[in-house]
């Protein structure tokens, strides 16, 4: 295999897109679309009849039969995405997803093979995660990797975790960090107003976005805001995000804790709404134990919301000196950032310049070129 000099043809496989975009599937959407702007060959090679990259015309795709739901991917991906290298001509084939479908031997699919591979929240969170999730995790991905030629994260932090659970070599593993959408930047204030007014939120408020899970430390952040709203009885705290957690104590403890009128639940918010929320956000704050990146932090600052975060795995790399970092453990500590977030003028200033300026320092742009860079490592 040798890519070097001449256009590659690229394999892209889209999973995950059925379904209300968040995290990963926001990641493979937004990698798909500045590759498709590069100087490769893409193929999207998906699952869906229909979405992303089927009804574009000048998408080029190809169908993976019974492959939309986890199970079949694991089983019948690896035949059916050899077939489609081979019928295609495919130099590489690349799962930005992390399930890693690569089942069939290199002597049957002479194709290159890349993963990326986000996280070791399998590992450290077992727990909270879904048995199917963990199977994949912790039993499936290893087994395919003697099948894969490179391993693509998205942090330091999160290369250094998967060579220590999944015995990475240094030759085959490779860090490409996320991008933000320019979507994401301040919107007019009528904007923010009218989707704030449309969600039911009374300002100001505090924003925390992410999927409700264990990792993200929300009974903390809520006895932290608890502790804040004494002192400022005038400020709410809006949790946006899809529950992929079973935990019924959360709404007990915010009506212990006398804040039923203070706290907002909103569940999943599309993406389209997210820059006005963002932007109507007096403070973003992240507080999780645990994270491959932590995307929301960059979207939050680049819609102009000073941020609070967790000084946790990735997150100070992606936060830079841009955020008031804090121990995700100290309750008492996330309150008083959050409240220096909230009062202090001139910090809050300071931070909306750090914010805008730390987020040009990540583009999907970069993360593509990145990415070829890695396709064409391997190939050599």
């Amino acid at each position: 295999m040798n890519g070097q000099g001449r256009t590659l043809r690229v394999g892209f496989l889209t999973y995950g897109l059925d379904r209300p975009l968040s995290g990963i599937g926001r990641v493979t959407l937004e990698l798909g679309r500045a590759l498709q702007r590069s100087d490769v060959e893409l193929v999207y090679l998906t699952p869906y009849r229909h979405g992303p990259f089927r009804e574009e015309s000048r998408c080029k795709s190809w169908y993976l039969p019974g492959c939309s739901r986890l199970p079949g991917l694991m089983v019948l991906g690896g035949p059916l995405i050899a077939l489609a290298a081979r019928r295609l001509q495919l130099d590489i084939v690349h799962d930005p997803a992390g399930i890693s479908p690569f089942t069939v031997a290199r002597q049957l699919g002479p194709f290159g093979r890349v993963v990326t591979i986000h996280d070791a929240i399998a590992f450290r969170f077992s727990d909270g995660y879904p048995w199917l999730n963990n199977l994949l995790h912790r039993r499936y991905v290893p087994m395919t990797l003697g099948q894969v030629d490179g391993v693509i994260t998205v942090s330091d932090h999160a290369q250094h975790e998967l060579k220590q659970f999944l015995r990475l070599p240094d030759r085959s593993a490779y860090v490409v960090r996320n991008g933000v959408s320019d979507r994401f930047r301040p919107v007019p204030p009528e904007l923010a107003d009218a989707v704030s007014t449309r969600y039911g939120l009374k300002r100001p408020f505090i924003l925390c976005v992410g999927a409700q899970q264990a990792r993200k430390n929300l009974p903390r952040l809520v006895d932290a805001f608890a502790r804040l709203h004494a002192h400022l009885p005038d400020s709410g705290l809006v949790i946006a995000g899809p529950t992929l957690w079973r935990y019924e104590g959360l709404r007990e403890q915010i009506a212990a804790l006398g804040l039923a009128d203070a706290v907002q639940i909103l569940g999943y918010v599309p993406d389209k709404d997210l820059p006005a929320l963002y932007s109507a956000a007096e403070l973003f704050v992240f507080p999780s134990l645990y994270e491959g990146f932590g995307l929301p932090i960059l979207e939050a600052m680049a819609c102009g919301t000073p941020v609070v975060c967790s000084n946790a795995t990735s997150l100070p790399e992606v936060a830079g000196n841009a955020a008031l970092l804090v121990d995700p453990h100290d309750v008492d500590g996330v309150a008083e950032a959050m409240r220096r977030g909230m009062c202090d003028s001139e910090l809050r200033a300071t931070m909306l310049r750090k914010g805008l300026a730390q987020t040009r320092a990540f583009s999907w742009e970069q993360a593509a070129h990145e990415t070829i860079a890695v396709y064409r490592r391997v190939l050599s």
